[in-house]
């Protein structure tokens, strides 16, 4: 018998037939044979008893039956109850298929089921019973594997099911860009249906389509078979969103669909509206909501060109807050803030729509201001700008004062690029504060030399305590008559070691506008008392040293202590200490000096006001000042013999002075007239050339040892 067919014996033969014979009768079976090992279908037939009779080797296959089970004659529940052990029809429920498959096969009727075999096939059984002379002679069943029509079915049902309900827009085009199909998200997005598409070309959806975009897409279609951008896609309202589009072409073996195209649209309104925010953030000031620094110069690199293409003229308007720190320190940030908000409201509106106005950081701002046609223009524009701050801004209460100090460049005049005519507004802005705040002024080039000499002082400066190069010199004061010493005025000098012997004209004004003065006037402080004190034990009759303190020393919340701690220091005796205080710094803050000279006063401490007549001293705060001297500036003390203004207000000074029970030194003193004149309106004391020079320690010390002797 052959292995696969099997029929039952043929039991109405009693003898053998011909050769020839034999090989006819056998024909048949070869045929059937090979027919049923040719198919790639699984093939089994059972009798009416559901015993095996013909197979194939699919069959075997398809169930994974091993050879010897496979008998002529088998049973059907031996031959599935084998693949139903191994859980080959399904994990878990193998013998209920196998009832299942019986119950089929004993019905003698027609069925179709889809059955898993194993874990990767899927085939369908079909039964077809089979007759013999009318009489019911078992069952035929087919498996055929219809796996991977399933996984195609399956496919494209998970691909129709993507195409519905994915978030993303998906329009299928054909070779011409025509729309054949979109899903329910373009519906969306667009608000166009269906129907109102189809037919139509996908670019009457861009809202921006210029040639060159086009072009762009074509070639890379032409050559990549993709293509993606961002592009802004219209709704049926005829407003439109930003979308981000890629384009697949379909490269396919199908007639039908070769050359069509996927278009993939994802809406990116938040991501552009959160890129906005984010590049809002990184360009603006949180505080003004100006744009700040990096939008400055991103704003100057696209109006550099256009000015060099047009040209015309730019002004570069850098502008810095007169005693905002001083606000800021006393009244604290959020009254700070207020202000800051202020003039940010204040600057803008005085300026074309056309200018920009960026906030740096602090209490600077920078103006630009394009296609002005003289540089008169840029100085219209700051005197609007000083006019408008210097209206008293009200916040929480209080009434704050402020002015600003504006520098100004020009492009393409004072520089070839951005950051050269910044820097150059920059400094043309210290020259406003060195001016006396309040006012403007344009860069010249001899400025350049100024800063770039004030950026080698300040460097030089930060080395000079530690390395020993300042040293204070002493000049004496008198009394008025020129009969004998009362004091000696101490006096900073800096030597440095290659440049000699530099003026404090040069060095202190940027000492006080970094901040370095706090140190070196502690320093000078210090040295002061400890001179004093060596120079009384060495036999000098004691005298009263006196020190000049800045505004940011007295600004300083420690500066009593800073006092005390050189007194303690020194051991010098506080009533032979005076500390000299300009006038415009004890009026920048009229209430906190007050505190603080009352507490140096009940330290023993002298005070005086130094320079007096050249700030905006208010005689309603002076007479509330616990002070003990006023200083008359040598500049009214110079030409006191011709000038009858400062002869004048020399005189009124002292009468004032004495009204208050205020004792006046006059500084400046270099001729017998001028001391006559002084001392004859009833001038106290007074110092200057006409008794000594100023004097390093060894000499002056020598110089009133002397005196002190001669008495």
């Amino acid at each position: 018998m052959s292995d696969c067919i099997k029929n039952a014996k043929n039991t109405e033969l009693n003898s053998p037939p011909s050769a020839p014979a034999a090989n006819e009768s056998r024909r048949p079976k070869a045929y059937l044979q090979a027919v049923l090992a040719s198919m790639p279908q699984g093939i089994c037939v059972f009798d009416e008893l559901l015993r095996l009779r013909v197979w194939n080797r699919r069959f075997i296959e398809i169930l994974g039956l091993p050879i010897h089970a496979v008998f002529d004659g088998a049973h059907f529940d031996d031959i599935y109850r084998i693949p139903a052990l191994r859980g080959d029809f399904g994990a878990g429920n193998g013998d209920e298929h196998v009832a299942r498959q019986r119950e089929l096969a004993g019905n003698n009727q027609p069925f179709s089921v889809e059955q898993k075999l194993g874990y990767h096939r899927t085939y369908l059984v079909h039964g077809e019973p089979l007759a013999i002379d009318a009489r019911q002679a078992g069952m035929v069943i087919i498996y055929t594997d219809i796996s991977e029509q399933r996984a195609t079915a399956e496919r494209e049902q998970l691909a129709q099911m993507v195409f519905s309900h994915t978030p993303a827009g998906i329009i299928l085009t054909d070779e011409g860009q025509r729309i054949l199909s979109i899903n329910p998200a373009t519906t969306q997005m667009t608000g166009y249906e269906s129907f109102e598409l189809l037919g139509h070309t996908v670019f009457s959806l861009l809202d921006e389509s210029s040639p060159e975009r086009m072009q762009r897409m074509t070639e890379s279609l032409a050559e990549n078979g993709s293509w993606h951008d961002e592009v802004p896609i219209l709704r049926k309202t005829g407003t439109s969103f930003p979308a981000g589009v890629r384009i697949n072409r379909i490269d396919d073996t199908h007639e039908e669909t070769r050359g069509h195209h996927v278009w993939i649209l994802a809406d990116i309104t938040e991501r552009k509206e959160a890129e906005e925010r984010m590049r809002h953030i990184a360009q603006h000031d949180t505080l003004t909501g100006l744009p700040n620094r990096l939008s400055l110069h991103i704003r100057l690199a696209q109006l550099l060109p256009e000015s060099r293409r047009h040209q015309w003229r730019i002004a570069i308007m850098f502008i810095d807050l007169d005693r905002f720190k001083i606000i800021n320190d006393t009244l604290g940030h959020q009254i700070g803030d207020e202000l800051l908000r202020e003039v940010a409201c204040r600057l803008s509106s005085v300026v074309r729509e056309t200018d920009f106005v960026a906030r740096l950081g602090g209490d600077e701002f920078v103006i630009i201001l394009p296609g002005i046609a003289t540089p008169g223009d840029a100085a219209v524009v700051a005197s609007k700008i000083i006019a408008s701050l210097s209206m008293p801004v009200e916040a929480d209460g209080h009434e704050l004062h402020t002015s600003p100090s504006i520098g100004i460049s020009i492009f393409p005049d004072d520089g070839p690029d951005g950051d050269t005519i910044l820097k150059n507004a920059d400094t043309a802005m210290y020259h406003a504060k060195s001016a006396g705040r309040n006012n403007y002024q344009f860069f010249a080039a001899n400025m350049n030399h100024a800063a770039t000499e004030r950026l080698d002082i300040e460097r030089k400066l930060r080395h000079a305590i530690t390395r020993n190069e300042l040293a204070l010199c002493f000049q004496p004061q008198f009394r008025a008559n020129g009969s004998q010493p009362t004091g000696v005025e101490a006096l900073l000098r800096w030597h440095h070691p290659t440049d000699g012997m530099i003026s404090p004209d040069r060095f202190i004004p940027v000492a006080e506008e970094t901040g370095l003065i706090v140190n070196i006037g502690e320093w000078v402080l210090r040295q002061a008392c400890i001179e004093m004190k060596q120079w009384i034990d060495a036999g000098l009759k004691p005298l009263r040293v006196a020190v000049n303190v800045s505004a940011r020393q007295l600004r300083r919340r420690d500066f009593c202590e800073t006092v005390a701690g050189a007194l303690a220091e020194s051991g010098l005796p506080p009533e032979l200490l005076e500390l000299e205080i300009t006038e415009s710094s004890v009026m920048e803050n009229p209430q906190d000096a007050i505190q603080i000279l009352e507490s140096l006063g009940r330290m023993g401490v002298t005070l005086a006001i130094d320079d007096f007549g050249t700030g905006y001293s208010s005689l309603a705060y002076l007479k509330l000042f616990p002070i003990d001297h006023l200083k008359i500036d040598r500049s009214f003390v110079r030409d006191i013999e011709l000038d009858l203004n400062d002869r004048a207000i020399a005189f009124g000074t002292i009468a004032l002075a004495h009204s208050l029970g205020l004792r006046v030194i006059a500084e400046g003193v270099e001729t017998p007239e001028q001391l006559d004149l002084l001392s004859t309106h009833g001038c106290d004391e007074v110092q200057g050339y006409l008794f000594s020079k100023p004097l390093n320690s060894a000499a002056a010390f020598a110089f009133l040892h002397a005196l002190s002797r001669a008495e």
